[in-house]
């Protein structure tokens, strides 16, 4: 089709890679790829320091992982800083260089930045060695007129070519990428799946047909791409989650910021899960002021994400904005990821301060993980890259290995801790009669039953914590009757952490023995950088906290337990 690359992971992708049905990581899909279209270049987009996590990875880990990409058929890296931070990239782009692929220096558009910002970005990006530059438009707010100009100062003052990353969110995609064309740009990224959130058109096809009649031949093969364009339609698109948004919060404002479509995603997923979708507008809303109150960073990975989650945390889980910080909005304001491109709010530094000065978050002391990693899956793997997958999303990874192992059966076990199973053949279980069967077991004498649901073999197992609490209680006498009739065993709703503070520096919520009213918080569980606090149902007295400061906990598992007042 006489594409120029083919993107193959990047931002969020690496880790929803994990989760696949065809039992290949990552690099194993890449490589499994490049046998399909040896003529392609492939193609990937990093984090500087982040690479395709959100931590910031020692060099040992960058070197590992380019190497390893290398080896498996990646030719061309595009490279950004969430921060515009050049200095950034220089390790990197080093690293790629000696390893014989191409590293394409990437600039975060800033609507706020004139065409002078990009030639002096992209002039430095062409010192470190950089083979071309891309600007990236994450928040949709690149407008035909500063492309123009944006393109055409590049095009007459940087001696390596120029290319455009820029989403159809607001439907400008086309316009921008035929006035960056027309004034010098190289390259663009086009897709046959759509990048809007409400329309299911790609816009390669009314770009390639905007060409018509002008000096530029883009030299592909029009009738193939349709072609292909119809066989992805048809097997693609079906499985395609497409959130309806008005056009109302679309069209706003010309020069209002826009999340990143995988954030909002994102949120929306997280919301969902928690029961609280149905105040999505009123997060989307926190994001841009915290965005704000932050010197307005772009909202590319990672720093997408951490906003996104503090903006939960404000409007959500925390009673007042602000109440309770993740770690990484400390390192944000200590300036471990960077120096925004506006001055951070003084008032919410200021506030911060003493959870900022308690920690140590030096940039040039980033610990090496890949041998503990190494050793956390001794017994399961010992490939560099599943480690390395697993220095980047360590559960995913584990997941991902374990299903991987398992035998080809039908026979799996359920844990009621969870309510998971593991068979890659359930669609014809009735989940209802399990759910029963579960509820059963969770609630009775017994430890374990297997049966067989639909055709399908299945062991339920009582969760760990209830088998472990079970043999304490044969050790001991029996309370009494009416203090287990008093006795309200608290429960985590989600897989987690448990913290007993909202933050390391302050005093933990409860302790044993104090008094509690109903509605107030007991701890918090985060998972996935969401932190959901857990609020008491009733007036009583903190009877035994079974779980340590920052434990995994299980969903359904017992965290504590309160004596209720009578």
């Amino acid at each position: 089709l006489n594409f120029d690359s083919l993107e193959i992971f990047g931002g969020s992708t690496f880790e929803k890679m994990l989760q696949n049905k065809i039992y290949k990581n990552p690099f194993q899909i890449c490589e499994f790829i490049k046998n399909k279209v040896p003529d392609v270049p492939l193609q990937i987009l990093l984090g500087a320091r982040n690479l395709v996590g959100l931590e910031i990875y020692s060099k040992n880990i960058i070197n590992r992982f380019i190497k390893k990409c290398v080896s498996y058929g990646i030719e061309i890296f595009r490279v950004y800083d969430s921060l515009n931070d050049i200095d950034d990239i220089k390790y990197i782009s080093r690293v790629i260089t000696e390893n014989g692929a191409e590293c394409q220096g990437t600039i975060i558009y800033d609507n706020l930045k004139d065409s002078d910002f990009y030639v002096l970005k992209a002039n430095e990006l062409e010192i470190l060695g950089c083979k071309s530059i891309c600007i990236k438009d994450v928040e949709s707010t690149l407008i035909p007129s500063n492309a123009k100009k944006i393109f055409s100062a590049l095009n007459s003052k940087i001696g390596i070519p120029s290319f455009l990353s820029v989403y159809n969110i607001r439907g400008l995609q086309t316009l921008n990428c035929y006035e960056a064309c027309l004034n010098g740009c190289k390259g663009i990224d086009l897709s046959l799946i759509p990048s809007s959130y409400n329309d299911y058109n790609p816009t390669i096809f009314p770009f390639l047909l905007s060409l018509k009649n002008t000096s530029i031949d883009h030299k592909l093969d029009y009738p193939r791409i349709v072609e292909l364009y119809e066989d992805i339609k048809k097997n693609i698109y079906p499985y395609l989650e497409q959130e309806l948004f008005s056009s109302k919060y679309i069209l706003n404002s010309k020069s209002k910021s826009l999340l990143p479509k995988w954030l909002i995603s994102s949120i929306n997923k997280q919301l969902k899960e928690i029961g609280e979708i149905e105040n999505i507008d009123i997060v989307l809303k926190e994001i841009l002021k915290v965005k704000k109150e932050l010197g307005n960073p772009s909202l590319s990975t990672p720093i997408g994400q951490i906003i996104g989650s503090q903006a939960i945390l404000n409007t959500i889980i925390s009673d007042s904005r602000w109440e309770i910080t993740s770690d990484e909005i400390n390192k944000f304001l200590a300036g471990y990821y960077g120096k925004p491109p506006e001055n951070i709010d003084p008032k919410i530094k200021e506030n911060l301060l003493n959870s900022i000065n308690n920690k140590n978050y030096d940039i040039n002391n980033i610990p090496d993980i890949y041998g503990q990693c190494e050793k956390e899956l001794k017994g399961l793997t010992q490939k560099e890259e599943d480690i390395l997958s697993y220095c980047f999303f360590p559960e995913k990874t584990r997941n991902f290995l374990e299903t991987k192992k398992e035998p080809k059966t039908s026979v799996k076990e359920t844990d009621t801790a969870t309510g998971q199973i593991s068979s890659r053949n359930l669609e014809r279980i009735n989940l209802k009669k399990l759910r029963e069967i579960t509820d059963l077991v969770e609630t009775s004498n017994i430890d374990s039953i297997s049966l067989e649901i639909d055709g399908v073999k299945i062991k339920v197992n009582k969760s760990k914590q209830q088998v472990k609490g079970k043999e304490l209680q044969t050790e001991q006498q029996p309370d009494k009757k009416e203090d287990k009739i008093n006795i309200i065993e608290i429960k985590s709703p989600i897989v987690g952490t448990f913290y007993r503070a909202p933050n390391p520096d302050s005093p933990p919520f409860v302790k044993e023995g104090d008094s509690v009213k109903e509605g107030d918080t007991l701890c918090i569980v985060e998972a996935m950088k969401l932190m959901n606090k857990i609020n008491s149902d009733y007036t009583g007295t903190i009877d035994k906290i079974l779980v340590k400061n920052e434990d995994p906990v299980e969903f359904g598992q017992t965290i504590m337990q309160i004596k209720k007042e009578e």
